[in-house]
């Protein structure tokens, strides 16, 4: 399987100290790699770092064989799509004009979606199974209609990689299952890579194709289960 991400002796922190060094890594297309640490380890620090939201301490990140500091930010935004467990600064939206967001990158200076923009759209809500909520107002549906939502406006951007932040965050057992087996089949189905920093072990083990565990050592792997890890790389 093709590499979507990679990095190359990647370190990554705040006002240049790092927090986590020799990070050798790669995010295959095809698959879902969960992410998981304690509060601290930087998880988070991790998926700013791979959104551009900051800049490495030292080493490299590729996207598609490009450096992503070399991509334009518009550009960058039709290769990588991200979820997070923040509400939208404004609800006061439906569920469809929610999805519609994903297709800004593609849209002109005035956003008009056009007719091909509406048909993706709406193949995305269909591959959801969340038609019956396209007409709604997001602050009302659930939880975890929120996240399928949320998941589909990514799927509308048509990225590559999407990145999710704690996408099981506030659901229930069964939510959570469902969350995971989703965001798996959209990997596999898609051929994209599709990455989640979560704490819910219990679906890391069963649904990721590929599980990542970051503290102050380093990042670690277990393709099984979490207590047999080993160092990717470094």
């Amino acid at each position: 399987m093709d590499a979507i991400l990679t990095t190359e002796s990647l370190s990554i922190g705040y006002n240049r100290k790092p927090i986590v060094s020799g990070i050798n890594l790669q995010l295959p297309g095809g698959c879902l790699t969960v992410l998981t640490g304690e509060n601290g380890t930087g998880k988070s620090t991790l998926l700013k770092t791979f959104t551009k939201i900051i800049k490495p301490v030292s080493g490299e990140i590729f996207i598609q064989g490009r450096e992503i500091g070399s991509i334009p930010s518009k550009e960058f935004s039709k290769m990588v799509a991200v979820v997070l467990t923040d509400r939208l600064s404004s609800e006061n939206f439906t569920a469809l004009e929610v999805i519609s967001f994903g297709r800004s990158p593609y849209t002109g200076f005035f956003g008009r979606l056009s007719a091909d923009d509406y048909s993706i759209i709406k193949g995305v809500a269909e591959e959801m199974k969340i038609e019956p909520l396209l007409p709604q107002n997001f602050y009302e549906l659930s939880d975890g209609q929120k996240q399928k939502v949320l998941i589909a406006k990514a799927l509308a951007q048509e990225a590559k990689l999407i990145i999710l932040d704690e996408p099981t965050a506030f659901l229930d057992f069964k939510a959570k299952d469902e969350i995971f087996a989703l965001l798996k089949r959209i990997a596999e189905q898609r051929n994209i890579a599709v990455l989640a920093a979560s704490h819910d072990i219990y679906q890391a083990e069963h649904y990721a194709n590929d599980f990542w565990i970051i503290d102050g050592d380093g990042i670690k792997n277990s393709r099984d289960v979490p207590w047999r890890v080993s160092t990717i790389k470094s």
